[in-house]
């Protein structure tokens, strides 16, 4: 039995992970075995209490690093990525396995700090949006290779450039997530425009396709499309189950110790949201 601490109390996911393992009550679909979240901090005491009411974690700590020796893994999921270093680093150092909210970080240059300091320790992280994970979505990633070969995507998600927490990385990041779920890394230039608040980035991957991150700023939902040469797929991505599958992922990797994503992965999700900014800002195509 894995046991595990959450840092950060804002989000709602520090509500859905500790729902999955802590409530024995909960329909069987909803319930996984093997972990048992034991420990909470947060930022807003009234927010953190109701947190660990909600889901029975059994302690509050003052201090993430009162984590230190409870836990055999932590889970970072503060909604602003700005914070995750910050938070990550002291257990990464101390070798205890992390799972990082999307997104890995807010600036690229963090979410190097981050892999370099994962790489240097041997400490096993990952960090992910779960709609990877989400049923249908690996399925729709395999039957691509009915098309093939792709020559485009577009991937839908919402997402908001004013967002207080971190500009357009903060839902947008579904969107990189999705992108690179479907055709690997290897974005290498980005083209933005926007119109009224939503934002339309076209990017060329190292294969010849050609990619679109479509990003709503109202409304609520995500789906992936793909063209090639034998056809097209769609699917709308059913986020109910992508908690459930997305923690089952996280716990084969402290099961095994290998993280589920390369790190250069990991990272380059970031930076596509970055570039997509930069883009926006400079008016032109810019490199990743």
């Amino acid at each position: 039995m894995f046991r595990i601490g959450i840092v950060g109390s804002d989000n709602s996911h520090a509500e859905r992970f500790p729902e999955l393992t802590n409530l024995p009550d909960q329909p069987a679909d909803k319930h996984v075995d093997g972990a048992q979240v034991v420990a909470l901090f947060g930022l807003d005491p009234v927010r953190t209490e109701q947190v660990a009411t909600k889901t029975r974690i059994p302690k509050i700590v003052s201090d993430p690093k009162e984590m230190l020796g409870m836990v055999d893994a932590v889970m970072v999921v503060f909604r602003h990525g700005g914070l995750h270093r910050q938070y990550a680093e002291p257990f990464i150092k101390a070798g205890i396995p992390t799972f990082i909210d999307k997104p890995l970080a807010a600036d690229p240059a963090d979410a190097e700090a981050i892999v370099e300091l994962a790489q240097r320790t041997g400490t096993p992280i990952t960090s992910f949006s779960t709609l990877r994970y989400a049923t249908g979505v690996p399925e729709f990633v395999k039957g691509l290779a009915d098309i093939a070969p792709v020559r485009t995507t577009i991937v839908t998600s919402p997402a908001d450039r004013g967002s207080e927490y971190g500009g357009l990385v903060f839902y947008a990041i579904h969107a990189s997530e999705l992108l690179l779920e479907m055709i690997g890394p290897g974005i290498e230039e980005v083209q933005a425009a926007q119109y009224g608040q939503n934002v339309m980035a076209v990017m060329g991957h190292k294969s010849g396709i050609l990619c679109a991150l479509n990003l709503i700023a109202s409304g609520y939902g995500f789906d992936m499309m793909a063209y090639g040469d034998k056809g097209r797929r769609k699917i709308e991505v059913d986020a109910s189950t992508c908690y459930r599958e997305g923690f089952k992922v996280f716990l084969e990797m402290l099961r095994t110790g290998k993280p589920p994503l390369p790190y250069d992965e990991m990272v380059e999700s970031v930076r596509i949201i970055d570039a997509v900014e930069r883009s926006l800002q400079a008016r032109k195509a810019v490199k990743l």
